[in-house]
């Protein structure tokens, strides 16, 4: 959601001095971007020059930073893990991506190539989606035309690669009882001009049977799990492409589940997410790639 950065006053330190999340200026705002560390400066200044006051900017070193979507002080464009406040746990193979956003966090080279928060009120440059999405409140909301119909949101990935993790947060506002099948997806797609293959994670419900299935077009597989349809939980899903193989995991408020199914190691050009007989209100999109 959008939020103001916190101007900090009362006891702490003056302009030019340093500080932290829970050490605050008695003056002035904390930048916690600063290469140096912590630092007071002018609330109403513009560090990096952007237009967007101190005050108002989460990451006050480079161009943009209006928006902290997990409010621990860092913008979602200079944050190492934009989903989850400290106490993420840190960057232990060095590639500037911090656990739970590094799928293989002994493994370098992984890079946060798409995030959206859905502050900004519409659909993000260069995005493309079907007409029932609407942007509102920090939520990117699809409401399926008709019962048979799969409402898609994807984003352009920039580089070719078959090392993938897409992540996604989402809760269900309404059930379609009319659909034969109710889901919500995570999805990787490989668009060619030879032809699509699209690899999708998620929730299913058929025949009032709740599922966790991965799908990627020559093979799939599923795992039981209760309640991913109901409007009181919220949840958690990521679709990891690694080579020849998808795992697919889910995170529920009571539950959880994972499946896995092999691939044709295609080189996925976009990443997204849909939904089938039910509203969704989805909070962001991540999306990790690795050369």
């Amino acid at each position: 959601m959008t939020v103001l950065a916190l101007v900090l006053s009362g006891c702490g330190a003056d302009l030019g001095g340093p500080c932290s999340a829970t050490e605050p200026c008695s003056e002035g705002v904390c930048d916690l971007t600063n290469p140096g560390g912590g630092e007071c400066v002018d609330a109403d200044g513009d560090e990096d020059g952007d237009g967007i006051p101190n005050k108002r900017d989460f990451c006050q070193h480079e161009m943009g930073g209006e928006y902290d979507e997990d409010l621990d002080g860092l913008g979602d464009i200079c944050d190492a893990c934009p989903i989850a406040p400290p106490p993420a746990q840190a960057d232990s193979d060095g590639d500037e991506v911090d656990s739970p956003c590094d799928p293989d966090p002994s493994t370098k080279g992984d890079r946060i190539v798409v995030f959206d928060g859905f502050n900004s009120g519409a659909l993000p440059m260069g995005w493309k989606s079907t007409m029932a999405w609407t942007f509102q409140g920090g939520e990117a909301v699809v409401t399926p035309g008709s019962p048979t119909a799969v409402e898609t949101l994807s984003a352009p990935l920039p580089l070719v690669s078959s090392h993938i993790a897409v992540l996604a947060r989402w809760r269900v506002d309404r059930v379609d009882t009319a659909a034969t099948e109710n889901a919500v997806r995570i999805t990787a797609i490989d668009q060619r001009p030879a032809g699509t293959t699209t690899i999708a994670c998620g929730s299913s419900r058929v025949a009032g049977t709740d599922r966790l299935v991965v799908d990627t077009g020559i093979s799939s597989a599923q795992d039981t799990v209760d309640g991913l349809f109901d409007p009181a939980s919220l949840y958690r899903g990521a679709l990891k492409i690694d080579g020849a193989q998808a795992q697919c995991a889910l995170i529920a408020d009571r539950d959880a589940g994972a499946a896995q199914a092999m691939t044709s190691g295609e080189n996925m050009t976009q990443a997204g997410l849909a939904a089938k007989g039910a509203t969704i209100r989805f909070g962001y999109l991540l999306a990790v790639q690795r050369p």
